[in-house]
């Protein structure tokens, strides 16, 4: 089994959870893409633009990895998988989080490349 199927079962097994939605709003935060890959943030980044790009960067960057593209070689139809895996595991973290700045970049991002 090549790295990117492992890697995509365990992204299409693994539950994404938002950690402490009712937490401080000076408390980090984490979203997990993946059993080994988490993202932190705090809840006061996702008020402003800036900071949800911020976000949003790095829950790209996660999943990207969590998807196996920024792992080495893939052949065309593994690269349709991994992208697709992208597109997926990040629309399933944005809706988790559920909060409007981000929501709506993600809307606007899925837009562009669509």
């Amino acid at each position: 089994m090549t790295r990117f199927h492992k890697n995509s079962l365990a992204t299409a097994i693994a539950a994404i959870v938002f950690a402490a939605a009712n937490a401080q709003a000076e408390t980090p935060q984490s979203i997990e893409l993946a059993p080994q890959v988490s993202v932190q943030f705090a809840a006061e980044d996702l008020e402003t633009d800036k900071g949800a790009e911020n976000v949003y960067r790095k829950l790209r960057k996660a999943a990207r990895r969590v998807c196996g593209i920024d792992g080495g070689f893939l052949n065309l139809s593994e690269k349709t998988l991994a992208k697709k895996c992208v597109d997926d595991t990040l629309a399933s973290a944005v809706r988790k989080i559920d909060r409007p700045q981000l929501t709506a970049l993600h809307d606007s991002s899925s837009r562009k490349v669509s």
